[in-house]
């Protein structure tokens, strides 16, 4: 079974509490998916991860929460970085009354696919109501991972 690390960008907890929903939903699909806070991992491990969902609040300015700004900063400075290996999936979440909405999740998209990533689905910049824009989201990246895994 294929692990999907979950790794979260959170300020105020939606972004925490809506990766473990996911982690949920994909562990009742078949897959491994811990949920992992940014601020507990070294940026150094994403080289051993294969399969990554990236679920991010936007702060203040558009800049990312505290939890995952040494993330960001490793992805967006560390011209050498090789994440050819990389597949992932970036969820972000935000306020489109704010000028840098969803900011966070777009840089995360950006500087990963910079880096050699592969996107297994678009981005998704949810707003207030993100309850009832990620599902079918969510249903197409399983979709995706299963195809992937099976081949």
């Amino acid at each position: 079974m294929a692990q999907i690390k979950i790794l979260f960008g959170s300020q105020s907890g939606n972004a925490q509490n809506l990766a473990n929903v996911i982690s949920e939903s994909l562990t009742n699909a078949g897959f491994d998916s811990p949920v992992l806070d940014m601020g507990a991992i070294d940026p150094e491990n994403i080289h051993d991860m294969d399969y990554v969902m990236i679920v991010t609040s936007t702060y203040g300015d558009g800049e990312p929460p505290d939890n995952a700004s040494e993330w960001m900063s490793y992805l967006k400075f560390n011209e050498e970085l090789n994440l050819s290996h990389l597949k992932y999936a970036v969820l972000s979440l935000g306020d489109s009354y704010y000028p840098h909405f969803c900011q966070c999740g777009k840089d995360f998209d950006e500087y990963l696919s910079k880096h050699g990533g592969h996107s297994l689905v678009q981005r998704l910049d949810c707003d207030l109501y993100f309850e009832e824009q990620y599902p079918e989201w969510l249903s197409g990246l399983i979709d995706v991972l299963k195809n992937k895994l099976q081949e």
